[in-house]
């Protein structure tokens, strides 16, 4: 990379940096009133961050969003998603209209934040692998499947590098206790996002995205009654090679 593409990069960065996190602190403390409304208040809030990632990366990254697959919000699932970066956290609660989301408990304790997370119904999970922390994932699943809701998780718990394998970040039991005690099908989905926003990165990596477009793909999804075994494999292979696809489509 020269040193004229590489000050453009910096700058194009800098500019989504400020533009996305300052309308999300807007964003958040204007919206507060809106927890009054409880879920129907989250689903205005979270269509309202997904538009302001949208715009940011159309205005300051000039980058599009790809779709592929057909996408049903009126049926209730357990959206499995790939875990790259910030990115589908923000992009797939709107898109998704807002289901109930698995994350960490810590995120429950954050400064208002926190609110939005727990009044929008968030299924809050530590992130051991005991019986016990599965058991509590499962009752969780179950109550939010109970009140129509889909579920959206990431099945390896945490955000993977690119070209990270399964063997050092594998996927949880914890996405199929959700889907044995949920009795939901699985729609699994992959993407390309890591790409130009991988983990952590305050650097926005657009030339990463040569077709200057974020990819993401709705599968085929996985139907309710398979041992965890057959589950598993299914569910791992379905989002690997399709964001391995995805991936290797921009280089």
């Amino acid at each position: 990379m020269n040193n004229s593409i590489r000050f453009e990069h910096i700058i194009k960065s800098i500019l989504f940096n400020i533009y996305f996190y300052f309308l999300t602190i807007v964003l958040v403390l204007l919206c507060l009133p809106l927890l009054l409304f409880s879920y129907k208040g989250m689903r205005i809030v979270s269509k309202l961050w997904g538009m302001i990632l949208k715009s940011g990366m159309k205005i300051c990254l000039r980058l599009d969003i790809n779709i592929i697959g057909k996408l049903n919000t009126k049926k209730q699932v357990i959206y499995a998603v790939k875990h790259h970066s910030a990115w589908e956290t923000v992009f797939c609660t709107d898109f998704f209209k807002m289901p109930a989301i698995v994350l960490k408990k810590e995120l429950i304790f954050l400064p208002i934040i926190g609110l939005y997370f727990l009044i929008g119904g968030s299924i809050a999970i530590s992130r051991e692998n005991t019986l016990a922390s599965l058991k509590k994932i499962s009752v969780k699943a179950k109550k939010a499947s109970e009140k129509g809701r889909s579920i959206m998780i990431f099945p390896q718990g945490t955000r993977v590098p690119i070209d990270a394998n399964t063997k050092k970040y594998p996927y949880l039991p914890g996405v199929y206790f959700m889907y044995k005690q949920s009795n939901l099908p699985i729609v699994p989905v992959a993407h390309n996002a890591g790409m130009f926003w991988p983990k952590n990165s305050f650097l926005k990596y657009t030339n990463n995205l040569k077709s200057n477009s974020v990819s993401i793909e709705i599968l085929d999804e996985i139907p309710v009654g398979l041992s965890k075994n057959d589950f598993m494999q299914i569910l791992e292979s379905k989002i690997e090679n399709a964001t391995k696809k995805l991936i290797e489509k921009e280089r």
